[in-house]
């Protein structure tokens, strides 16, 4: 069976394109840790984060947006100091920032979901404004989590099975 070629490394980047990647995602925790693994994923490769994926569930609280908004600088040096994730500061202090800002879009919108269903129908505008929106969220990183939730095509490759879908 032929996949996008990125996912052909290994059993679990293969698990992530057949069943995850591009498809729907639900619930404010769920997107929030959608939206920070991306986050977390520039500039290196999805495998990294794919295989640090639980650890940073660990790291993050489960990614429940009310405990990790509350995170102060004692847990940005733990952070930094577990082997078991990306300890970038930048990252990490993004992270809490955009914890709060999903709080926010929740009192406003009800949920981080209903937030992401009113984004501009165009692509490119839905990327600027979860640029304007997040820290450290640039029109890559939005695009990722755009794809990677479901909300705009995954691009796999042509001769991907998953293209006929």
């Amino acid at each position: 069976m032929n996949r996008c070629k990125w996912s052909e490394e290994s059993e679990m980047l293969q698990q992530y394109h057949d069943n995850e990647w591009g498809q729907y995602v639900a619930g404010d925790n769920r997107l929030f840790e959608c939206l920070t693994l991306e986050l977390f994923q520039s500039g290196l490769s999805w495998k990294t984060i794919l295989h640090k994926r639980e650890n940073f569930r660990h790291a993050f609280a489960q990614f429940e947006v009310g405990k990790v908004m509350q995170f102060g600088e004692e847990e940005v040096e733990v952070l930094l100091n577990n082997a078991g994730i990306v300890r970038h500061r930048k990252k990490i202090e993004a992270t809490i920032e955009n914890a709060k800002r999903v709080h926010t879009l929740i009192k406003e919108f009800g949920s981080f979901e209903e937030f992401l269903k009113q984004l501009p129908q165009e692509t490119e505008e839905k990327q600027k404004v979860l640029k304007q929106t997040f820290k450290h969220v640039g029109l890559t990183t939005a695009e990722s989590f755009l794809e990677a939730t479901g909300r705009i095509q995954a691009s796999h490759s042509e001769q991907c099975f998953m293209v006929a879908k």
